[in-house]
């Protein structure tokens, strides 16, 4: 009996082709599963000693749904955000500082209100002097500044 007689008796039978078939059933599986491990994997961090764990720097700002210029007199829900620093130095010795925003707490926020509030006593008239002018809102089916008993270009300030 030759090679090729082997092969063709071979290729006749079922158990060559449902082995053939396990086989590459099982190496597909195993592909998928090993591509699957490698995207689920995240990537090492580099290792790093950290000398001041996160540090707040009192620098604050303002997050919220749309930083748009365009969306800037639309209502939206806003939250106020405060910076931290960790300073650290990398297996090579270089020390390098780290920065991320995350949302203050309310008594950074009181803090921010009390600034606010110091600063407006001091010198109520700079504030208001440099507050850009806001149209007062209008009725409902009422344009602003027509018929509505208040100028246009009327300037909102708080009374104390």
């Amino acid at each position: 009996m030759s090679l090729s007689d082997a092969l063709r008796d071979a290729a006749a039978s079922q158990v060559f082709w449902l082995g053939l078939a396990v086989v590459l059933v099982i190496a597909l599986v195993g592909y998928f599963l090993a591509r699957r491990a490698v995207a689920n994997s995240s990537p090492r961090g580099e290792e790093v000693t950290v000398i001041h764990d996160w540090i707040p720097t009192g620098r604050i700002d303002f997050a919220g749904p749309s930083m748009d210029a365009g969306a800037a007199d639309t209502p939206a829900s806003y939250h106020l955000q405060a910076e931290d620093i960790r300073l650290c130095v990398s297996v090579s010795g270089i020390e390098r500082k780290e920065i991320r925003w995350r949302r203050a707490t309310l008594n950074e926020a009181k803090r921010v209100v009390n600034v606010f509030h110091r600063q407006t006593a001091k010198e109520p008239a700079k504030i208001v002097e440099n507050a850009p002018p806001m149209t007062a809102p209008a009725e409902e089916g009422e344009p602003a500044g027509e018929d509505s008993g208040r100028p246009a270009n009327s300037v909102l300030t708080a009374v104390r």
